[in-house]
């Protein structure tokens, strides 16, 4: 059977208005009025854009659209699409079917906003006094799947998270308005229901449906970047079947979608993949909480090591060190203050003096001369365990990106001569601590006489 293209009602001038509009530009150039040299073609009205091969007639502004089965960035404002809205509307609400809209939300060319407001958009929603702004979170912001999602929802955020760039997060709120009037103020407040699709990891919508209280309307409010194609799939394979079955029926695409008229296999297999698809949400939602979770822990030791400094960089040490099974002491908090070493460490019956130091330059010579003093002096101390010697832990060249320092604090081959006891950068330390290669923490700091008792990190 002959599949018919789905009606779509598109809310901006067809591609040939915008095709006129840039031959202009070009013609007058600079001196092409203001009005005309700041028209911009919208993207879903692009020359190239391939409307049949994906199975939909696109009704542009001052076409009919009483029998379109979805509205893509629709406007509100009269003379720029206003009629042809409310005509769609109109068709949807005779034959009973939902009013499906998407709206994208954003800025493209990320304009300075006034600081008067916080907000870079909005969508107005018509008809009421509601619409749904938004706001940059910044770049970098995570997104992930809202809980409980049907199955074209569902759908709708995979292909989101799977979108590649990934589009600027914007975070979406819900708000009515206030006007003067002769009596004073009056206040409309938000009416509809903003249901998250895609949210922060703080809970705010980043991708929403807005629901009009009758539910008749169902508004896709998803920021500005997401691709027309990706959204068009979407609606073709699985909003319209869920939410406008009809207008599949109308295009004779419902033959292989109604369930009413598949096979046992068909339903079967329907069955496994809207399963398949569920468990990846869930296990992509647990995966981010457990991806979360190991930043979280690791980004205090990380930090320390790589650009920490005194006690910050102390606390880092000590971290790795006893992620490893070393038995770490603190000796500032031992022996009340700074009288000798920062660090004892003991594993399978040998012990270590510690000096950890840090320098946003070169490691100076005296560094490794205050470990050698602290040797010196420790039997001294009363009450004290016995030491197979001690370690110098090096952080330096905190200016210098940590992909770029080097690997050999010192360099003066008498000075290398000399030294008796292990110098152990940082680096070399959160290599071994990275990889979660306790034998090598260990040998690091006690030498390869400790690999017969390694250990795994806990």
């Amino acid at each position: 059977m002959t599949q018919l293209p789905i009606p779509v009602h598109v809310g901006v001038k067809p591609p040939d208005h915008w095709d006129d509009i840039e031959a202009r530009q070009r013609q007058f150039g600079e001196e092409a009025a203001p009005w005309l040299q700041e028209q911009r073609r919208p993207t879903i009205a692009s020359a190239t854009f391939v409307w049949a091969a994906l199975g939909f007639e696109p009704r542009w502004v001052g076409f009919d659209t009483a029998d379109c089965a979805v509205a893509l960035q629709p406007s509100v404002y009269s003379g720029q699409g206003a009629d042809e809205f409310n005509r769609f509307r109109q068709g949807a609400e005779g034959r009973g079917e939902t009013a499906l809209v998407i709206s994208p939300i954003g800025d493209l060319e990320d304009k300075p906003r006034s600081v008067l407001f916080q907000h870079d958009d909005s969508v107005s929603i018509g008809q009421s006094y509601t619409s749904v702004s938004s706001r940059p979170i910044g770049k970098g912001a995570r997104v992930r799947a809202a809980e409980d999602l049907g199955d074209a929802d569902g759908q709708l955020a995979l292909r989101m998270l799977n979108c590649n760039p990934a589009p600027r997060w914007r975070s979406l709120s819900l708000s009515g308005a206030t006007l003067e009037s002769y009596n004073g103020r009056v206040q409309h407040p938000a009416e509809g229901t903003l249901v998250p699709i895609l949210e922060t990891e703080l809970g705010e919508p980043a991708v929403a449906a807005w629901i009009s209280p009758d539910g008749v309307e169902r508004r896709y409010v998803v920021p500005v970047e997401t691709p027309w194609p990706l959204l068009l799939q979407w609606l073709r394979e699985q909003a319209l079947p869920e939410f406008v079955p009809g207008a599949m029926r109308r295009a004779r695409r419902q033959l292989a979608t109604d369930q009413t008229l598949m096979t046992r296999r068909e339903r079967a297999v329907r069955t496994a993949l809207a399963a398949l698809e569920a468990d990846y949400v869930t296990r992509r939602r647990a995966l981010e909480l457990d991806l979360e979770e190991a930043q979280t822990g690791a980004t205090t030791i990380r930090e320390g090591l790589l650009y920490g400094t005194s006690k910050q960089l102390v606390d880092a040490v000590r971290a790795v060190l006893e992620s490893a099974g070393v038995d770490v002491v603190d000796l500032d908090e031992e022996l009340g203050g700074t009288k000798n070493a920062d660090l004892l460490c003991t594993y399978a019956g040998r012990a270590r003096l510690v000096e950890v130091k840090g320098f946003s330059g070169s490691a100076p010579e005296r560094a490794y001369q205050d470990l050698v003093r602290h040797l010196r002096e420790w039997e001294k101390l009363p009450g004290v365990p016995p030491v197979v010697g001690g370690a110098l832990i090096l952080s330096h060249q905190l200016r210098v990106a940590p992909q770029e320092r080097s690997r050999q604090p010192y360099g003066r081959p008498e000075f290398l001569a000399a030294q008796a006891e292990p110098v152990i950068t940082t680096l070399d330390l959160f290599d071994a601590w990275r990889e979660e290669d306790a034998e090598e923490i260990r040998r690091l700091l006690f030498g390869p006489a400790t690999k017969e008792v390694a250990q795994p990190l806990p």
